[in-house]
Formats: C-alpha cells, structure tokens, sequence
C-alpha cells in the first residue's frame, strides 16, 4: 500500500514541477506509455485516498518500495543504495541521517562543534600522509577513516542547519 505524504512537497508536487508542458509526450514515447499516464504523475489527488490518473508515478513507487523495506526490516538501512543511486544521476552525494536523539542544545551544539574538529583532524592527516609521508598514496585504512569522518561531518552540518531552522521558527 502506498503511504500519503505528510510532508511537503508531495510527488506529485515534484513531477510537477520538473516537467515542461511539453514533456509528457517526449518522455511518454521514451518509457512507452501514453502522455496521459506521464501528465497523471503531476495531477493533484481528487479526494484523500486516490489520485486522479489512478496510477502512482515513479516518486510514489519509489516511496513505497523505501516503506515496505522499513516495514520489513524497521529501518531503511537497506534501501539507501536507491537513495546513493538517485544522488549519483544528479551529480550530488547521499549521506543517511541518523536517528537524532533528544538533547539540550547545549550538547547538541557541543556534539557538532566536536565532530567538525575531529573531521579537521582527519583531513590534515590526509593532507600530511598524500603530500609529505607518501606523496600522492593514502592507504585503504586512511582513506576510509578521512570519508567515514567526512560523512559524520555532513550530517553533523544538516543536524546544525535543522536545529538552526527549527529554533529560529520558535522565535
């Protein structure tokens, strides 16, 4: 069963706005289907519990595969090469969140400021392994500590940019 979005934008929402008006018919002759179909992916629901085309489009089969393997497994863990995938075709990175526990700001603040100073470390040891130590070599065991640091890193910076947006909205 695909689950309603609760979020904005829905994918609807998105189809929508990513598709050209002239995009339906060049797309649909690309997938072989009619523009019809392609044009149903951007319709608004009718009523809360269908959608006008009668078909999901791509985004909702792509949410619902992502719920049935959090439903199967209780996390989404296994579905993040899907995610890795689409980030990949747009050029960009996937980085999961993880879940973020309940804290005062206080040590939230003090939790990203820390693991922004660990990902400096990292990265001024690559840089003394790749250009005085080894020159041009870094060794699987650094690489992959400077990326997993990296990776907190981000997700520290969205955990920063999400408590900024959600303490400022207070205000």
């Amino acid at each position: 069963m695909i689950t309603r979005e609760t979020k904005q934008p829905r994918d609807y929402e998105v189809m929508d706005s990513v598709l050209d008006r002239g995009d339906a018919v060049e797309l649909a002759r690309h997938l072989s289907c009619s523009p019809q179909l392609i044009r149903g992916w951007c319709r608004a629901p009718e009523t809360e519990s269908e959608f006008a085309s009668g078909k999901f489009g791509p985004l909702s089969r792509l949410r619902t595969l992502i719920a049935m393997v959090r439903e199967d497994d209780g996390c989404s863990d296994r579905a993040y090469p899907i995610g890795r995938y689409i980030a990949n075709l747009l050029g960009g990175i996937f980085v999961p969140m993880p879940q973020s526990k309940k804290s005062k700001d206080s040590e939230v603040i003090k939790n990203i400021s820390s693991v922004l100073k660990e990902t400096g470390d990292a990265v001024e040891v690559t840089r003394k392994v790749w250009f005085d130590e080894t020159p041009g070599r870094i060794s699987n065991k650094e690489r992959a500590a400077c990326v997993a640091e990296i990776d907190e890193a981000m997700v520290s910076l969205v955990h920063l940019r999400q408590w900024i947006e959600t303490n400022s909205k207070k205000r």
